[in-house]
């Protein structure tokens, strides 16, 4: 009885670390915005990209306008899945808690993987908005069946950035450069992950690196979702694969980059 409530308050303390704690930190990287600044941040410059992207397309005359929207629109959430995990950790960095929090117990796996969670919901819903706002629009038409694994499709490209952003922000801990590096791969993404230009345009060895990088196998599934062609669970393992591996990278990176850290009294090095 005894080994069982143990059991049980460690796995509350787990759960609560992992949630608690991760939509805590999310919201302290707002601290200073208030929603009328944070909504135009998440949700504006998503569509202004769009917005330009599709009206550039049509003016080009490449592709039909829904290659642009469904491209832009799971790029949106880079930007939270990118900067959110980023953030959470040079923001401890800078606010002068890094120290006092890697001095704690606490497993880094869930301390740092609840972190994510926050940044793949907002991730997921704000390509979801920038889909709805590119339906409404009429350019481009999403059938009401199609809507459970397009939604699917959006939550696993979103875990895909966040895992990537982790990785971002665990090299935070020796640079002070992880929001410069956030930047140089969401434009990355832009250019190699099939947002707005297609992998047949590209040098050989820039598709392949646009293969590797997070999003664009979700790109691709949600394009096949919304035209009901096959191959989508496929696309999406890929997306999931790539999203564990960064995932792991990152919770090793934070290991070897702390120890590192401590030895060269680097934590407190803003």
């Amino acid at each position: 009885m005894a080994g069982t409530l143990q059991w049980d308050a460690r796995s509350s303390v787990t759960w609560r670390l992992f949630f608690v704690a991760g939509w805590r930190s999310y919201l302290a990287l707002f601290r200073w915005l208030r929603p009328s600044a944070f909504i135009p941040t998440v949700i504006g410059v998503p569509v202004v990209q769009l917005i330009w992207a599709v009206h550039l397309g049509r003016y080009l005359g490449a592709y039909p306008s829904d290659y642009y929207v469904v491209g832009n629109a799971l790029h949106a959430c880079a930007m939270a899945g990118l900067f959110a995990p980023a953030h959470s950790i040079q923001g401890e960095r800078y606010g002068g808690t890094l120290t006092a929090l890697l001095a704690t117990p606490a497993n880094r796996a869930v301390m740092f993987g609840g972190r994510v969670l926050p940044a793949v919901l907002t991730g997921a819903f704000t390509s979801a908005v920038m889909l709805a706002l590119g339906s409404a629009l009429g350019w481009v038409h999403i059938a009401p069946g199609a809507l459970p694994l397009l939604a699917l499709t959006l939550v696993v490209t979103a875990l895909s950035c966040s895992a990537c952003g982790l990785v971002v922000g665990a090299i935070g801990l020796r640079t002070r450069e992880a929001t410069f590096l956030a930047n140089v791969v969401l434009y990355s993404m832009m250019l190699l992950c099939g947002v707005n230009i297609p992998f047949s345009w590209l040098p050989g060895w820039l598709a392949a690196l646009g293969h590797a990088m997070p999003m664009s196998q979700g790109i691709e599934a949600a394009r096949r979702v919304l035209s009901g062609a096959e191959g989508v669970p496929g696309l999406l393992g890929w997306e999931l694969l790539k999203a564990a591996v960064l995932v792991g990278l990152a919770l090793y990176l934070l290991r070897v980059l702390e120890r590192g850290s401590r030895a060269n009294a680097s934590l407190d090095d803003v």
